[in-house]
């Protein structure tokens, strides 16, 4: 089951890598298939996102490659149950 949900998460963030140099909170729900408070619950504070994520104006955005690196590893630390 960890595997395939790891595969899934490639399979979104190759759909999206291809033009985009950041993303933004939508696109985060998008790629992870979580609702926006999920993320907020999940990780948004995780110390390790602070340092990646900006805020620019009112909207958040976040480095692609930084992004995706961070959620490959995340998933891993996650209890697999």
């Amino acid at each position: 089951m960890e595997s395939q949900i790891i595969e899934q998460i490639k399979l979104k963030i190759k759909a999206f890598d291809d033009n985009k140099i950041f993303y933004d909170l939508d696109n985060l729900v998008t790629i992870t298939s979580f609702s926006k408070g999920h993320i907020m619950n999940a990780f948004f504070n995780d110390s390790r996102f602070r340092k990646i994520r900006r805020k620019i104006g009112r909207k958040w955005i976040f480095p692609v490659q930084e992004t995706n690196t961070f959620l490959k590893q995340w998933i891993l630390e996650q209890p697999n149950e």
